[in-house]
């Protein structure tokens, strides 16, 4: 090979290189082509409705669960919904799916209720100042508490918006014992005597079980007085109303009940 040559191919090689190193900052600054967000909203909509529409509603509408539209009481943004998906809130009926759900998989189902978060739930059908008025007529206030006022057999409800969904407040009206609620075990317990009590279960040990019947009377009974002790898992004292409050009495009920958000 001739000088010349020589010469000539070792420019082009250095002219080559230069260009390389040149162009490399520029490659490495090309951002990765991300997967767009709204196929991570889609596969966290699929996630969701397998894991948690059980709970909080088919659209995340409300259920057992609360409804996920709009303002959240836990959930402020991104980061925490991960927390509460990952590891439940401590105190409620909320669990933790770590164990189930991959990161990845939290990650998609947060992005989805997160969208779900900037969107305003469907008003539910009714007049909420009339079903006020719907629940003081049927005598509502003896066993519930709202805002400090009424009686203590039945759940607080002065929060049971945030915390519940129309449609099982609804089925709760027309069909108490289906929507049972946590902590309100109903207990029959017999005397010895004969004499027959049937209540919430408040306090329980070894010796003695404490029940609390529908007018709110507590009994302290001995169970080595008792004939028979009932847990009742599936029952409730409060009566059906799906005779009582039907039609647009029963709609606007079921709307002045999910606007209770708390005391403000």
């Amino acid at each position: 090979m001739s000088l010349e040559v020589t010469v000539r191919t070792h420019a082009a090689v250095s002219i080559a290189v230069s260009a390389l190193i040149v162009a490399a900052p520029a490659l490495a600054q090309t951002p990765h082509r991300s997967v767009p967000a709204t196929q991570g909203i889609a596969a966290g909509k699929t996630l969701f409705d397998a894991q948690c529409a059980w709970c909080h509603g088919a659209g995340g509408d409300g259920g057992t669960g609360p409804n996920l539209h709009g303002r959240l009481r836990h959930a402020t943004g991104y980061t925490s919904i991960v927390d509460i998906i990952t590891n439940g809130i401590p105190g409620t009926e909320m669990p933790s799916f770590r164990s189930p759900l991959t990161a990845k998989h939290i990650g998609q189902i947060a992005s989805y209720v997160q969208s779900l978060g900037r969107t305003r739930s469907a008003v539910a059908a009714g007049n909420a100042e009339h079903g006020a008025a719907v629940y003081q007529a049927n005598g509502c206030a003896s066993c519930h508490t709202i805002a400090g006022a009424g009686g203590i057999s039945g759940p607080e409800l002065t929060g049971i918006g945030a915390t519940r969904g129309g449609p099982y407040l609804r089925e709760a009206i027309v069909r108490p014992a289906a929507a049972h609620p946590p902590g309100y075990l109903v207990v029959r317990a017999v005397g010895n005597d004969g004499k027959d009590v049937r209540g919430i279960r408040v306090n329980e040990d070894v010796f003695y079980i404490q029940l609390r019947d529908a007018a709110g009377a507590i009994h302290v009974l001995q169970k080595s007085e008792l004939s028979k002790l009932e847990r009742q898992l599936d029952a409730s004292l409060m009566p059906s109303y799906d005779a009582r409050i039907t039609g647009k009495d029963l709609d606007d009920l079921i709307a002045y009940l999910t606007s209770l958000r708390g005391v403000k």
